[in-house]
Parts: structure tokens; sequence; C-alpha cells
């Protein structure tokens, strides 16, 4: 049943409005003033309330306001009951918070269609929250679900590398006839490598899993600094000549969560490696710049380059272009849920035609040094 307020301190305007809507399957209350109308919405909270304009002490714009100040009210629909016709009256009501208006002298007809649609503007609002707080917490199910599945599978795998290490050992000494045969040699040393790709792909799960929860402390750093230390991850690609970098001599300071903003980096200068194409050296390039409030960053190469139409579905999860490249198809995903989680974003520069090129942008600090 819906519950209707009415706030009038006129007593003859309360019986009017509550003959009108006598025969609604509503429960109806009435109080004098809009003093009485904040106490009674502590314990009885309506689906609409009817405000007169003007009343002594509270006016109902100024009763509007003040429930709107108050979050558990924000989508409360109210309705100012009012004689004045002006866009300034109107104006103010619609400032303060209110979603309609009723004239005085009030009409039947208009008052049941407009009190009507305010009702179930307010049910489908509070059926789309109700989704969207189950839809939160579905996310938050999987993204719980799949950390528990990715921890619960790594130490079985860290078990299972280490026995079979200590299985190497002991046939090197009990059995060293067979680690010399050929056959038995190829295989027993492919099976590392198996464990290896397994904590890996569940690392990256895991990665995953947590991405959009900032879960480290937030620092106020030098993104360059943040860059560096990436880069010398990089130092043996760097040696081979598998790749060049081409860096800024200015960096803008942010705020983030520096293990996080640095995977953002390492996994995104790994795309790069991973998809340079055919050539022996790719040439990674990376700019920045302070926009406003934003702190754009930009990172391209000279690789095989990514084809516009798949712009978006790049950053969806297990999703990846090239089925002969080994990778989880993970990373892009990873860098988008973090960006989102600093209040940023990430897209593929679809403009770029000579290779591959990330924009991104999340709220700067300071300045640049």
């Amino acid at each position: 049943m819906d519950k209707i307020l009415i706030v009038d301190d006129q007593e003859n305007n309360r019986l009017v409005i509550e003959d009108i809507l006598r025969k609604q399957p509503s429960s109806i209350r009435s109080v004098c003033s809009g003093k009485e109308a904040l106490e009674t919405v502590k314990e009885w909270v309506p689906d609409v309330m009817l405000i007169d304009h003007m009343m002594p002490e509270l006016s109902g714009i100024e009763t509007t306001r003040l429930l709107k100040k108050q979050a558990r009210f924000a989508h409360l629909p109210i309705l100012i009951v009012t004689a004045k016709n002006d866009r300034q009256t109107l104006r103010e009501a619609f400032d303060a918070g209110a979603v309609d208006y009723i004239l005085k002298p009030v009409e039947k007809i208009t008052l049941l269609a407009r009190i009507n649609s305010a009702i179930r503007t307010k049910k489908a609002f509070d059926q789309v929250q109700k989704l969207s707080q189950n839809l939160l917490q579905q996310k938050q199910e999987l993204q719980d679900f799949t950390h528990m599945v990715s921890h619960d599978l790594k130490s079985p795998v860290v078990g299972a590398a280490s026995l079979f290490n200590l299985f190497l050992h002991r046939l090197e000494e009990d059995y060293p006839e067979i680690k010399s045969d050929p056959g038995m040699h190829e295989l027993l040393e492919r099976i590392p490598g198996s464990f290896t790709k397994m904590l890996t792909f569940i690392d990256t799960l895991l990665n995953y899993a947590m991405a959009g929860k900032i879960i480290g402390e937030m620092q106020t750093v030098s993104m360059g600094k943040i860059l560096q230390n990436v880069i010398e991850q990089f130092e043996q690609e760097s040696h081979l000549g598998i790749v060049k970098f081409k860096l800024p001599t200015k960096w803008p300071i942010v705020r983030c969560d520096v293990l996080k903003m640095s995977q953002v980096w390492q996994n995104l200068i790994s795309n790069s490696i991973k998809y340079r194409g055919k050539l022996d050296q790719v040439e990674i390039k990376i700019g920045t710049r302070v926009s406003g409030s934003w702190c754009e960053c930009w990172i391209e190469d000279n690789g095989s380059g990514i084809p516009s139409l798949e712009g978006k579905r790049i950053f969806k999860p297990f999703i990846r272009l090239d089925d002969s490249k080994q990778g989880s198809g993970i990373g892009l995903a990873t860098v988008a849920r973090i960006l989102e989680a600093h209040k940023g974003i990430i897209r593929l520069d679809s403009g770029y035609h000579d290779g591959a090129r990330f924009y991104m942008r999340w709220p700067h600090h300071v300045s640049t040094r």
C-alpha cells in the first residue's frame, strides 16, 4: 500500500486532498507544519509527499530543502502545492528538490495523475536500485570466489612443483640412467615449465580479481618514479635489444596505489613487447601532460598494431586477438579495472596507425617535476 504524507497548515486544504485520495489504495497521513513533517518521516517514510508552499515558520520549499539534505530522502518524490504559478516559485521548488507541483485550487484529475506518476517513478527507481545492489553483491561474490579459487589452487600447485623437484633430485641420485634416456630427459625437462605457466596464470587471475580494489596505501608520487622502477624489470629485454624506450623529461605528480599503477605500466609494456610482430626491436614511446584537473599519459609502439574495431573488446577479460601468443587475455582487462578504481579511463587510440597507442587519464595531484 502506497504511503502519502500531506503537509499543509490549513486544515481545509488537507481535508480536500484527503477527500480526493480516499478511494486510493493508500495509507494517508497529514500534518500541519514543516517541522511536524520532519519529525513524522523519522519513523514513517512516505512514498510521496505533498507540501504546501506557503506555511509559517518553515515554508514548503524550506522543508523540501531540509529533507533533501538527508541521504535517505534523496529520492523521495515531493510535490509542491502552490497558488503561485510564476517561474521564480517553480524554479525555487525544483532547485530545492521537488519533482513536480500542483496548482491551487487542487483539481482531482491533475492531483491523482501527478501523485500516481511520482509513485510509479519512485517504484521504478527502487527496483533499479535493488537490481544494482544485487549486481554489486554478485560482482563482489564473483571476485571473492575467483580470489578464493585462485588462492586455493596456488598452494597445491606450489606443493606439487616442490615434490617434483625432490623427485628429480632422488632420480638423479638413485636412477641416473632414467634421466640419461633422451626421451625421458625431454619429458622431465618440460614438466617444470608447465608448473611455471600454471602459477603465472593463477597469479594473473588473482591480480585481475583484485584489480578493482585499491587495497594499498594511496600515495603522492611522481609517475616517472613508478615507471622507472617498472622499466628496470625489463632490463634483460632492453639488454637483448628486444625493446627500446623513449621517455619524457617531466612527469606529473599523482595520488595513487603505487603497486597497482606499477601493474598498469608493466602490463602495457609487456603487451607491446608481446605483440611487436616481426620486429627484432620494438620502440615504446611514453608521453604525458596535465590538462585541467586530469593527468594524461599515453604509451605507443611501432609493433603490429590493433584493429580499431577491437578497441573496446580488448579490455574485456579472457580476450586474445592472437591465439598463437601465450597469455591469459587478462592483462588489458586488469589495466582497465585498476584505472577505473582510480577514477580514470583507458582507451585505444583508433587514429594511430603506426602500431598501437593507448591513452589513459586519471585525476592528478599537483604539478610536474
